[in-house]
C-alpha cells in the first residue's frame, strides 16, 4: 500500500466550510489509490481582536455559529478560560488542556468522512503511539509504537489523529510537542511507517511523502503579513518557491519562517522523508516540494524568514565557556534561542517570545542558578534572514553587503548570525518590516546574478 501523510493546518478544518474542503483532498488521495493518514491541527484560531469577528457577525448573522466556534476552540482561549480562575496553571495540566483543541478537530473531520461513507478512526498521539521524553510544552518523540494504526490500515479505515501530543512513557501524561507540533506529529508518522516492520503475509507499505496543507500556495519567498497591500497589488510581494532544499527548509524554519516545525523540517532531513507545503484549496497545484539539492542546478538566495519581538539578552563579562554554558541551560529548557555575535565583539541572545511560557523568567531562573545574571536589553528585537543555496560557502562576501545596504537605509545592524546558508541580522523590532522589503528588494526581486552560485 503507497501511505500519504495529509497534515492540515487549524485554518483547513475550521467550521462554515473549510472542513469539507480538506474532505475532498482526503477522498481525491482514496481516489488515486493512496492510503491517506490525517493530521489535524486545532481548528480555532486566537481572538486578538474582537472587531473584525463583531464586524463579519453584522455582515453575516446566520454565520455566528460558525464564526464563534472557530474562535472559542482555539488553543489560546481555552487556556485563557482555565487562566481566568489563576495564571498559574501546572505544567501537566496545561499540556492536557492544550490537547484539546486537536481532539476536537479530528473527531469532527472523522466525523465528517464516515458521514459519506468512509471507515475512519479518531486516534490521539497516545493511541496512535508517539511515547514523548515527558517535557511538557515541548516533548520531542523518543519511540513509535504504531500497531493500532498499522491495524487501521489494515482494516481499510482511515486513520485521523490529532497533532501536537504524545504521552509520556512511566504515567502516560498527555504531553505537548511545541508551537506547530502537528507537523511533528505528522514527519514522525512517516518515519514510523516507512520503517514498520510487516510479515511476509501483509501489504508492504511504500512511503508516498508528507504533504502540509494551509492556506497559502507553498512556501513564499517572505511572509506576506510582512507587505502592505500596494506592494502585493503591484506585484513586489513574496513569491512561491517552487523547490527547497532539506537545508532550506531547516534553515527557514529555524529562523521563523512559517513553513513546518524546525524540529520536523530537522526529522524530514536526517531521514530524507519527502514533503510538500500545498494549498488545501487548490488540489492540481504542486505547492512547494521538498528533497535533495539537484546536480547542477543554479542555485540562489531562495527566501527571507523573520523571527518578531524577541528577547535580547547578555551576561557581562562572559567567556566562550560562559556562552556555550548558557546554550546548555536554554537547551535544557528547550528555550528557542539564537546566539548572535555583536560588533564590538562581545555575544548577546535573542530569544523568541512564547505564548504560554514566561521565557524571560526562565533565562532569568536557569541562568542565576548556575551564578550568572543576564542583562536584558531595553526594547523589542528582531531576527531577519537571508536564506539559500545560493550563499553555501559565500555567507563572508554576501553578508556584508547586506548590512551595508540595510545601514544605507538607516536600519541599523545589531548583531549578525553567518550560518551555512543563512545570514541574519539582528534590527530593532520598529526596523523589521523595512528590513524584509529592503532585502526583498535588493535579493529576491532584483535576481541579482552576483547572488547565484553555480
Amino acid at each position: 500500500m503507497r501511505v500519504i501523510i495529509q497534515k492540515f493546518g487549524g485554518k483547513c478544518v475550521e467550521p462554515g466550510g473549510n472542513e469539507h474542503v480538506a474532505a475532498e483532498r482526503i477522498m481525491e488521495a482514496r481516489d488515486r489509490g493512496d492510503v491517506p493518514v490525517v493530521v489535524v491541527s486545532a481548528m480555532g484560531r486566537e481572538l486578538r481582536d474582537p472587531g473584525p469577528v463583531i464586524e463579519q457577525l453584522i455582515a453575516q448573522p446566520d454565520n455566528w455559529r460558525d464564526v464563534v466556534l472557530a474562535h472559542f476552540y482555539s488553543t489560546a482561549e481555552l487556556v485563557r478560560l482555565v487562566r481566568e480562575i489563576d495564571l498559574a496553571i501546572a505544567p501537566r495540566e496545561l499540556d492536557m488542556l492544550m490537547s484539546c483543541g486537536e481532539i476536537i478537530s479530528t473527531v469532527r473531520l472523522a466525523h465528517l468522512l464516515k458521514s459519506r461513507g468512509y471507515a475512519t478512526m479518531a486516534l490521539s498521539g497516545g493511541q496512535v503511539g508517539l511515547i514523548t521524553d515527558g517535557f511538557f510544552g515541548h516533548a520531542r518523540v523518543v519511540q513509535t509504537e504504531i500497531r493500532q494504526l498499522l491495524e487501521c490500515l489494515d482494516r481499510q479505515a482511515i486513520p485521523f489523529v490529532a497533532g501536537f501530543q504524545g504521552v509520556s512513557p512511566v504515567d502516560h501524561a498527555i504531553t505537548t510537542l511545541g508551537e506547530g507540533g502537528s507537523d511533528y506529529t505528522a514527519v514522525c508518522l512517516a518515519y514510523a511507517l516507512a520503517h514498520a516492520v510487516r510479515s511476509p503475509l501483509q501489504d508492504p507499505i511504500a512511503l508516498g511523502g508528507v504533504e502540509i496543507y494551509k492556506e497559502v500556495d507553498g512556501v513564499l519567498t517572505a511572509n506576506p503579513a510582512n507587505f502592505t497591500g500596494d506592494r502585493l497589488e503591484a506585484g513586489a510581494g513574496p513569491r512561491r518557491i517552487a523547490v527547497l532544499t532539506f537545508d532550506e527548509l531547516c534553515a527557514m524554519s529555524q529562523y521563523g519562517a512559517d513553513v513546518i516545525q524546525a524540529e520536523a523540517a530537522r526529522m524530514a532531513r536526517r531521514y530524507a522523508l519527502p514533503v510538500a507545503v500545498r494549498n488545501f484549496r487548490k488540489p492540481d497545484d504542486p505547492g512547494t516540494v521538498v528533497g535533495a539539492p539537484a546536480a547542477g542546478t543554479s542555485r540562489r538566495v531562495t527566501g527571507i524568514a523573520d523571527m518578531a519581538d524577541m528577547t535580547v539578552f547578555s551576561v557581562p563579562a562572559s567567556t566562550d565557556r560562559t556562552h556555550r554554558r548558557i546554550g546548555e541551560l536554554l537547551g535544557q529548557a528547550r528555550v528557542n534561542f539564537q546566539p548572535v555575535p555583536v560588533r564590538d565583539g562581545a555575544w548577546k541572545f535573542a530569544v523568541k517570545r512564547e505564548k504560554y511560557r514566561h521565557v524571560t523568567e526562565l533565562v532569568d531562573e536557569a541562568l542565576r542558578a548556575h551564578g550568572m545574571t543576564p542583562a536584558f536589553a531595553e526594547g523589542r528585537w528582531a531576527l531577519v534572514t537571508l536564506v539559500g543555496e545560493g550563499l553555501r560557502a559565500r555567507v563572508d562576501e554576501i553578508g556584508p553587503r547586506m548590512v551595508r545596504l540595510l545601514d544605507a537605509r538607516g536600519i541599523a545592524v545589531e548583531g549578525e548570525i553567518r550560518d551555512t546558508i543563512s545570514f541574519s541580522a539582528l534590527v530593532h523590532e520598529a526596523q523589521r518590516i523595512a528590513a524584509i522589503a529592503v532585502l526583498h528588494d535588493a535579493v529576491i526581486a532584483s535576481e541579482d546574478p552576483s547572488l547565484a552560485a553555480n
